[in-house]
Parts: C-alpha cells; structure tokens; sequence
C-alpha cells in the first residue's frame, strides 16, 4: 500500500524471557503479527520503528507494512504492553488486515468552533464522549473527526447519530448516546429569589 508506514521486522524462532531482555538491550523489542488464515509470527521491531508508528499522523490507527524476510504483511498495531513499574515498552502485538475489507477502530474527537450557546446564553460546553468507534477501509481511517459545535445552543446536544461524516466511513457507536453539549445556567437573580424564600 502507497500509503502504508513500513516498518522492517526480524523473525525469532526461539521465544523466552531471556532472549526478551537480550532484545531490549539492543534497542529492539519483541512483537507477535496474529490473525487472518495464517499462523502467528513471532517478531522483533526497532525501538525506533516503534516510535515512528507512535509518532504518525494517525498514531495507533496507522496502516503497517512490515517487511520480514522478503516479503511483507499489510497490519496495525493491536496492544501495547508497557512495564508495571515504568512507561517501557515491552511487547507489541499486531493484526494482519485485508486492504479491501473494512476494519473497526477507535478515533479521536475534535471540536471546533465556539458554541453559541456559551458565547451568548451563559452555557458551559461538555465534552462527554472524546472518541467514536468506526468502521472503515484501512487506508481511509481519518486521523480525527472534526465535530463543529458553532450552533449549539444552550440545551443543544450532538449525539453519535449526529456525526457528520466523510463517505465510507460509518460510525458504530450507539447513535443515542451524547458526544458533547451545552448546559444551561441559572442567572444571578433567579438564584438570589431561591436563596431568599421564605421556608414553607
């Protein structure tokens, strides 16, 4: 794929904590590619490769080729086990994808814009839900979904439904629930008449 970050990986043929650590003091670290009809291969990537895939625009959601033995498997990255006591990478799994089928991932959310309800109405904008789950080909996951809140008023709401979206990219969230909204707020005489009624 032309748009695939390639990454260049070393087959390991023997498997254990030993040769685990023996890997990580050479700057590598030890990796599984699973899935599809094919068995799983045990790998090893560079340190760096790892954080050029950290670092892509796309970051976890970016489409691999990674090249071992001559050949190449298109996948993306699946689980990133760090150490208990540090912010170390100790092993990374991938899953193979096919470039022609649809995979399921999650996107950040980006808004834009000012809410008209909290630049006119007194409003406060909550962000309640900072990612959506979509469904996509590979190489057309958006590195975010921009969500502009311009017209929300106070009360307003955008749910999962609401999205709006490029072509071929559908969201599989639950349409029902709310991404981000506008709450209202009492005025300051309409809480000084609470505060000084009389107790029934």
């Amino acid at each position: 794929m032309d748009n695939a970050l390639i990454i260049q990986a070393e087959s390991r043929h023997e498997v254990s904590k030993k040769l685990n650590k023996a890997l990580r003091r050479s700057k590598k670290m030890p990796a599984i590619i699973y899935g599809g009809q094919e068995d799983a291969l045990a790998i090893a990537i560079t340190q760096e490769d790892m954080k050029r895939i950290l670092k892509s625009e796309k970051k976890e959601n970016t489409l691999l080729s990674i090249g071992r033995e001559g050949s190449s498997v298109d996948a993306m990255l699946k689980e990133i086990q760090y150490d208990h006591l540090s912010d170390k990478i100790i092993h990374v799994d991938f899953v193979r994808v096919d470039t022609s089928r649809p995979v399921i991932v999650k996107v950040p959310i980006r808004m834009a814009g000012e809410a008209y309800g909290v630049k006119n109405e007194d409003g406060f904008l909550d962000f309640v839900n900072r990612e959506a789950r979509i469904q996509c080909l590979p190489a057309a996951i958006p590195k975010e979904i921009i969500l502009d809140v311009t017209e929300l008023h106070a009360g307003d709401s955008i749910k999962y439904g609401g999205l709006q979206l490029p072509e071929g990219i559908r969201c599989i969230s639950d349409p029902n629930m709310v991404v981000c909204m506008v709450t209202g707020q009492f005025g300051e005489e309409e809480e000084a008449v609470v505060e000084e009624a009389p107790p029934a």
